[in-house]
């Protein structure tokens, strides 16, 4: 078990010999067969954060894009996209707790993301995305609205990403995607709308090995869908209930008929 306290150190490792990033078959379906030749070891980056005492807490592979929807000059929505970079600044917090931040910083934009146990611990999953940036980034061309911090967020009623065992780190070859907006009460008013698109994903929190190795994968399901692990408990207890309900509203019309019936048949 690692210390509690921020953690300082990180690092972004490049896994091929390319300074650039391969351009991808398309940003919004899943991997075609057509593209099994492509080398994705040359679009995949691995960040890698680590506690003070050089312990390994969370460690991601990713081939991630981030596309904006913003508003022009002219009145036209278009779209800036920005590979996630090889060597991002890393920074966040590790504590021995139930929560764990890592954040990317990279051409003036942060990408947050914030780790989570869940209730009975036993489980790891991604909480909220975060997306910090100045709507006067050079990224944007002709932008109607300049000078505006921009911030934000994954929708509160999707709370689960990639719940995971813990011990196990999460697998998936599928693109995934995060919708990030403003809160209606974030005063916001710059109208953008992000997209992340996560492939090749390979991703663990929670690490309490010194060697640093992934945990045994735990692959996504077929949908790559999520779902909160109350849900099932309350349906299955709701259920119960009313089967309870309907057992003892028939025992006792039961009880009150054959009584009538005994009752009449001694006059």
């Amino acid at each position: 078990m690692y210390p509690t306290n921020t953690v300082q150190f990180g690092q972004g490792i490049q896994l091929s010999a390319f300074t650039t990033k391969t351009p991808r078959i398309t940003k919004y379906t899943t991997k075609s067969p057509a593209s099994s030749s492509i080398n994705h070891d040359a679009t995949t980056s691995i960040y890698r954060f680590n506690a003070t005492n050089g312990i390994t807490c969370i460690l991601i592979s990713v081939d991630g894009l981030i596309s904006i929807k913003y508003r022009n000059k002219l009145n036209e929505d278009v779209e800036a996209d920005l590979y996630l970079p090889d060597n991002p600044i890393l920074s966040g917090e590790c504590e021995e707790s139930n929560m764990e931040i890592l954040t990317l910083e990279f051409k003036g934009f942060k990408l947050t993301m914030i780790f989570r146990k869940s209730s009975g611990g036993e489980g790891w999953y991604i909480n909220q995305f975060k997306l910090d940036y100045s709507s006067s980034n050079s990224i944007f061309e002709h932008i109607d609205r300049p000078d505006i911090d921009v911030k934000l967020t994954s929708p509160s009623r999707t709370p689960m990403y990639f719940p995971t065992p813990v011990g196990k780190s999460y697998v998936c070859d599928k693109e995934q995607k995060v919708v990030m907006y403003a809160p209606d009460d974030s005063g916001d008013q710059s109208g953008h709308i992000a997209h992340l698109y996560l492939r090749d994903l390979h991703m663990q929190s929670f690490m309490f090995k010194e060697s640093g190795k992934w945990g045994p994968s735990f692959h996504c399901s077929a949908t790559g869908s999520y779902r909160d692990e109350t849900a099932p408990l309350a349906v299955g207890t709701a259920l119960a209930v009313a089967v309870l309900l309907i057992i003892s509203g028939y025992s006792g019309w039961r009880y009150f008929k054959i009584k009538k019936v005994q009752y009449g048949s001694m006059k």
